[in-house]
C-alpha cells in the first residue's frame, strides 16, 4: 500500500495510518467493559457490595466522566489529537490497574480514575474520528464504534475463561490495562497533529445547543443508546448469573453474542442501513432493540435471552452512530463542538441511571432493572419520529 498522502475523495493527508490506531484504541476501550461485565460478579463479592452500592460506584464513575468533559477537556483542547488521544487511553489503563489493586475502603478512587479515562476517550476519540470522517466522507465513527463492540467480544471471552479457570479477577483488569497501553502508542504517531479545537472556538461547550436547537434530537438518540449499551456493559452479566443462574461461561457467551451482533450490525449499518438515511436507521434501531430487549427481560431461559441479546445488539448497533451522523448537518468547525455537546448529554444519563438500576435491583429484582433498561429504547424511537420531518 502506498504511503503517499491521499488527495482523492478520501481527503488530503488522510490514510489508514490515521484510522486504524483509532479503531485499535476504541477496541481496547470496549475490551475493558467486556471484562467488567463478567468479572463484576467477583468484584462485588470480594468487596462485599450490594447492587445499590455497586450502582453508586458507577455513578461516581459517570459523574467523573461528565466533570472531565466539562472542566478538564477544555484545558487540553490546545494539545494535538496525537497527544490527547493517547493520554485518554493511558488514563483508563491507570484506572483499570486501580480497580485491581485498591482495597475496598478506597476503591471509589479507582472509579474516579476510570471515569476520567472514559470521559477523555469519548470526547477526543469521537472528535478525532469525526474529523477524519468529514474529510473522507466514509463512516469512520461507525467503524470505530464497531471496534468497541469487538472489544466487548474479546474482553468477555477472556473474562469468562478466567472465571471458568477460577483465576483471580484482578488478572482480567491488568490484562485490559496492558491492551490500552499498547494501543496508546500508535495513536501518538497517527499523523493527525491538529488540536482538539479549531478556529479558536472551544469545542467543549454545551452552548452548541443554544446555537443549534436541532441538536437535541441526536442528543436524545445518543443518550438513549448509551443508556442501553452502557447498562448492558455493566448489568447484563449480573442479570444472567444472579437472576437466571447462568454459569460464567454461559454469561460470557451471551454477552459475547450481544457484542458480536453489535459489531456486525455496525458494519452492516455502515454499508447498507445508512443508505436509508440516519433517521430511518434510528427508527429501525429503536424498534428492533425494543423487541429484543423485551424478550430478554421477560424470559427465564438463558438460551432465549442469549438469542434476544443477538437481536438487541444488532438493532441498536446503528443508533448512536446514526445520531452522530445527524450532527453532520451542522456546518464547519461547529460540527466538532456539536459532537462533544451531544456526547456530554449522552453521558449525563450514566450519572443518574446506575443508582436507579441499583435501587430497583435491591428493592425488587434484577429483572425489574432490566425492564427499566429496555424502556430506554423508546427514547430512540421517539427521536426517530422527531427527526423525520427535518431536512
Amino acid at each position: 500500500m502506498s504511503t503517499a498522502p491521499e488527495t482523492t475523495a478520501r481527503g488530503p493527508g488522510v490514510s489508514s495510518k490515521q484510522i486504524f490506531p483509532l479503531l485499535a484504541g476504541y477496541w481496547a476501550f470496549g475490551q475493558y467493559w467486556g471484562v467488567w461485565v463478567i468479572l463484576v460478579f467477583d468484584f462485588n463479592r470480594v468487596h462485599d457490595l450490594t447492587f445499590g452500592q455497586s450502582g453508586l460506584l458507577l455513578t461516581v464513575l459517570s459523574a467523573s466522566a461528565v466533570l472531565v468533559m466539562a472542566l478538564l477537556a477544555p484545558r487540553l483542547q490546545g494539545l494535538s489529537l496525537d497527544t490527547s488521544v493517547p493520554i485518554s487511553l493511558i488514563s483508563l489503563a491507570v484506572g483499570a490497574v486501580a480497580i485491581a489493586a485498591l482495597p475496598s475502603g478506597s476503591i471509589w478512587i479507582a472509579f474516579v480514575v476510570v471515569g476520567l479515562g472514559n470521559g477523555l476517550i469519548d470526547v477526543y476519540m469521537n472528535v478525532a474520528a469525526q474529523r477524519v470522517e468529514s474529510r473522507i466522507r466514509r463512516p469512520v465513527l461507525q467503524w470505530m464504534h464497531a471496534s468497541y463492540a469487538l472489544g466487548g467480544v474479546t474482553g468477555a471471552t477472556v473474562a469468562g475463561t478466567l472465571r471458568t479457570l477460577d483465576v483471580d479477577f484482578r488478572v482480567g483488569f491488568v490484562f485490559t490495562a496492558v491492551a490500552l497501553l499498547v494501543t496508546a502508542l500508535p495513536n501518538r504517531s497517527r499523523g493527525l497533529a491538529e488540536p482538539g479545537a479549531q478556529g479558536g472556538r472551544s469545542v467543549f461547550s454545551l452552548s452548541a445547543f443554544r446555537r443549534h436547537q436541532a441538536l437535541w434530537v441526536p442528543a436524545l438518540i445518543v443518550l438513549s443508546a448509551f443508556l442501553v449499551e452502557g447498562s448492558m456493559d455493566t448489568w447484563s452479566g449480573l442479570y444472567l448469573q444472579e437472576q437466571l443462574g447462568a454459569t460464567p461461561a454461559a454469561a460470557a457467551a451471551a454477552f459475547t453474542g450481544f457484542s458480536a451482533s453489535l459489531f456486525l450490525g455496525r458494519l452492516f449499518a455502515g454499508r447498507v442501513l445508512f443508505g436509508l438515511g440516519p433517521r430511518r436507521t434510528v427508527l429501525i434501531a429503536g424498534v428492533g432493540a425494543a423487541i429484543g430487549g423485551s424478550v430478554a427481560a421477560l424470559s427465564d431461559s438463558t438460551m432465549v435471552v442469549g438469542a434476544a441479546f443477538l437481536l438487541m445488539g444488532f438493532a441498536i448497533s446503528a443508533a448512536a452512530p446514526a445520531g452522530f451522523s445527524l450532527v453532520d448537518e451542522i456546518p464547519g468547525s461547529e460540527a466538532t463542538s456539536a459532537v462533544t455537546a451531544v456526547t456530554t448529554v449522552g453521558y449525563t444519563g450514566f450519572v443518574w441511571s446506575p443508582p436507579i438500576y441499583g435501587w430497583i435491583a435491591d428493592s425488587y429484582s434484577l429483572r425489574a432493572a432490566m425492564i427499566v433498561i429496555v424502556s430506554a429504547t423508546l427514547g430512540i424511537v421517539l427521536s426517530g419520529l422527531l427527526a423525520r420531518g427535518k431536512r
